[in-house]
């Protein structure tokens, strides 16, 4: 591939990821999870404190990161914060693993990188969970930057490349606990690696030095504890990431709600068919496929038939160390996730990533397989036809179906009913005397709670209540949301003084809005005037 291919390839990947993963953030009703961190963002923002929570949310990284975006905006409150702030986030860090994978050119040649540039861009897991306020792109941002760096180490050992891989591999700790997969998955591919990729003859490879491990580790320890002490403030945070892993190989481990097969992550990558929609990225998997197959039929001194990687590329020994380090680092991510019983479809864009990576080393095998010029040009046509497929199956996940059960990667979504339970709260609010000081009852389990917390925010006097006796006492509250468990006996306390309706909270979740009745009438008297 020419420079100048090369340059219009990696523009036009960074504009498509740049479209797909900012356009319109604020499509989708907040899903719980997000609420959740936006919350406990918000109390950052209001009041500088953090302290790590070892039982849930993952690490520091997203919250302080947030920081930045909600200063540019003007936001100092979390009455003041808005969607589009909070997941703006992590739509720059998606964007930025996209720009990372330019880190790789020189590993595996121009063609490949941007390759793999552009279906990173295009896939539609990476583009959908690049627009949620979660750990996810974050996460597999810091963890492509540490398997990155750490493969530059053993190809080309400096203090530098040892400084910027502990950093990162720090900053992915400090993100999400399963950060210890990344490890582990990394470990085995530089072992295979090394151990499958014989030297050069007359030439000696060199390791990293003992000086080199230390500043990486430093760099690792110091970053994690940087964030984990919430910046010195909270030195035991950094204790309680540790003994957190217990409680996350407990959770991971065991059956529960969560709990998926094996193949689960395949299945929902490789062929979704929900009500007549279809979805897949078999493009990439077979692709990816191509470029495992190649790590392992790849040996020097070959035909060209088999030389994978371009000459602009590095050596003949580090082309195939690259090759066979990133293959077993990516599988052993997917395996390493997929045999955990607790499964979440946002987990795969750790290894969706390298799958990527992988695919365009395939897609640069397939090229140069092909001989004839015109039966190479069809090849490329065939294979930008998939690139457009799966960028229109990316705008339809985040623009058409971004809240839809028929979507797979929608999972435990809210419902785009429950905006129309907020918006009447907002409505009544306006015929209220108090307005925004409106006394508002919540009944229901923590997990139905959520995501009202944070459309409620701008609310100043909101009670949640989660057991059943709480239901009796309705007075002083004109509204009261409760949850299906719940509404029972708020209805047998409320009688003929409060008017119900139902909303959908998220797939066969229901809450309920009891509104007092004179509060009603005027509602209702006010819009008939309209």
């Amino acid at each position: 591939m020419s420079k100048s291919s090369f340059r219009l390839a990696v523009l036009a990947a960074l504009i498509a990821a740049a479209v797909l993963r900012f356009d319109r953030l604020e499509r989708r009703p907040m899903h719980h999870d997000e609420a959740n961190q936006a919350v406990k963002f918000g109390t950052l923002l209001e009041t500088g404190r953090y302290t790590y929570d070892k039982a849930d949310h993952h690490g520091p990284t997203l919250y302080y990161l947030t920081l930045p975006a909600a200063w540019v905006r003007g936001q100092k409150t979390m009455a003041a914060l808005d969607e589009t702030t909070l997941r703006a986030v992590p739509a720059v860090f998606g964007l930025g693993l996209v720009a990372l994978l330019l880190f790789l050119t020189r590993a595996v040649g121009r063609c490949a990188a941007a390759g793999a540039m552009v279906l990173a861009a295009v896939s539609p897991a990476l583009a959908y969970y690049s627009r949620s306020y979660i750990q996810e792109m974050l996460f597999a941002f810091f963890a492509w930057g540490f398997l990155i760096a750490l493969g530059w180490l053993f190809v080309r050992p400096s203090g530098w490349k040892a400084v910027a891989a502990g950093a990162a591999a720090g900053m992915a700790f400090a993100t999400k606990e399963t950060s210890v997969l990344v490890f582990a998955a990394a470990a085995a591919g530089i072992a295979a690696a090394w151990l499958l990729t014989k030297p050069e003859p007359r030439s000696k490879r060199k390791v990293p030095k003992p000086g080199h491990i230390l500043a990486g580790l430093a760099s690792a320890a110091g970053s994690a504890f940087l964030f984990y002490s919430s910046f010195f403030r909270h030195p035991a945070g950094i204790i309680d990431s540790l003994t957190a892993f217990k409680d996350y190989a407990v959770r991971g481990t065991e059956a529960g709600l969560h709990s998926q097969p094996w193949f689960y992550y395949l299945k929902t990558l490789a062929w979704t068919r929900t009500e007549g929609v279809t979805w897949t990225e078999a493009l990439i998997l077979g692709l990816a496929l191509i470029g495992v197959v190649a790590a392992v039929l790849r040996r020097k001194q070959k035909p060209e038939a088999v030389q994978v990687m371009s000459e602009e590329a590095a050596s003949s020994w580090a082309k195939t160390f690259w090759l066979r380090y990133l293959a077993v680092s990516t599988l052993g991510l997917a395996i390493l996730f997929s045999a955990l019983s607790y499964k979440t479809p946002w987990n795969t864009v750790v290894f969706q990533a390298g799958f990527a990576i992988l695919a365009g080393i395939g897609a640069d095998v397939l090229l140069r397989l092909v001989r004839p010029q015109a039966a190479r040009m069809a090849l490329a046509a065939v294979l930008l036809l998939g690139v457009l497929h799966l960028g229109r199956q990316s705008l339809l996940a985040n623009q058409v179906y971004p809240a839809d059960p028929r979507n797979p990667y929608v999972y435990a979504q809210t419902s785009p009913d429950f905006l129309r339970l907020v918006d009447r709260v907002k409505d009544l609010a306006g015929y209220h005397g108090d307005e925004q000081a409106m006394p508002i009852k919540v009944l229901a389990e923590p997990s139905e709670q959520w995501p009202l917390p944070w459309y409620l925010r701008r609310f100043t006097a909101v009670g949640y209540w989660t057991e059943e006796p709480a239901a009796g006492s309705l007075e002083g509250f004109p509204v009261v949301i409760a949850s299906q468990k719940l509404a029972e006996p708020v209805e047998a306390a409320a009688g003929e003084a409060y008017q119900p309706s139902h909303y959908g909270l998220r797939p066969e979740v229901v809450l309920t809005l009891f509104v007092e009745r004179t509060l009603w009438e005027d509602f209702l008297r006010s819009r008939i005037r309209r």
